[in-house]
């Protein structure tokens, strides 16, 4: 008799880092997992080394999508699954992935990702107008020459103060990345779909926030939830938006499906 051989189920899990940030940025929840999974962190353009995206001016998500495109046709044929996961801007380069590449994606889990879009689609006015007045405060301070401008983001998501405990010479990196961010809020305004896509996307969604995460982040997230058909919404309730490093084994938990609020 022939002993039947059960086939183990690899998975090809793809980490999509934020602004201000790098591939190391996963570092601690790397550590946390274990099993046959392939994990690949990657460095979007104009970070971690990677060269500068060359559309400042009129910014798409195609040079981030290329960075991705290539780490899947590298790999795909060697697993059974791939899964993006992303935390803020990248959880937006994560489900746009989804959305706009003919790839053999089944799954994502977003770390509250920014994707202030959704709020245009669904009318909520008033997330919209908080949105839109600081993007014009952030980029007016930025013009003006502000060399701590970036601050004002780090305080958006992550709470008043945030950005000044940081590390001294980590503020300094942050500094130089303001650029770069003030192009991933023009890429994330700039996305214009309609309900039907969401609601016809048919990929599991994980979406994760902080319990003391800010107004905007929640909303994005319970509207992500409310309106993608096959989506989980996880709260991890001591965390806010920079969850990924300040709450990794519960980040961890909730990818390998151990996690309980």
């Amino acid at each position: 008799m022939i002993p039947l051989i059960k086939k183990v189920q690899r998975t090809l899990k793809i980490f999509i880092h934020g602004s201000f940030a790098n591939a190391k940025s996963w570092r601690k929840i790397i550590e946390n997992l274990s099993g046959g999974d392939e994990l690949i962190t990657i460095n979007l353009p104009g970070h971690g080394g990677m060269p500068e995206p060359a559309d400042f001016d009129q910014p798409t998500l195609n040079p981030e999508f290329d960075v991705i495109k290539d780490v899947i046709q590298k790999y795909e044929q060697k697993f059974d699954d791939i899964h993006l996961i992303g935390h803020s801007y990248g959880g937006v380069v994560a489900l746009e992935t989804a959305l706009s590449l003919k790839f053999p994606i089944q799954k994502l889990t977003l770390f509250e990702p920014v994707y202030v879009s959704i709020l245009k689609t669904y009318n909520h006015k008033m997330m919209q107008k908080v949105v839109n007045d600081f993007v014009i405060d952030y980029e007016e301070a930025a013009l003006c020459g502000d060399k701590f401008a970036c601050a004002k983001v780090i305080d958006f998501w992550g709470g008043s103060g945030s950005f000044e405990v940081i590390p001294g010479h980590i503020k300094a990196q942050m500094t130089l990345m303001t650029k770069n961010n003030l192009r991933h809020w023009k890429i994330c305004n700039s996305i214009n779909r309609v309900a039907d896509e969401y609601q016809n996307f048919d990929i599991p969604v994980s979406i994760i926030i902080g319990g003391k995460s800010n107004q905007v982040a929640r909303k994005i997230a319970v509207t992500l939830n409310n309106h993608l058909p096959k989506s989980t919404l996880d709260i991890i309730q001591e965390a806010s938006h920079f969850m990924i490093t300040s709450h990794p084994a519960e980040c961890t938990a909730i990818l390998t499906n151990k996690y309980t609020m």
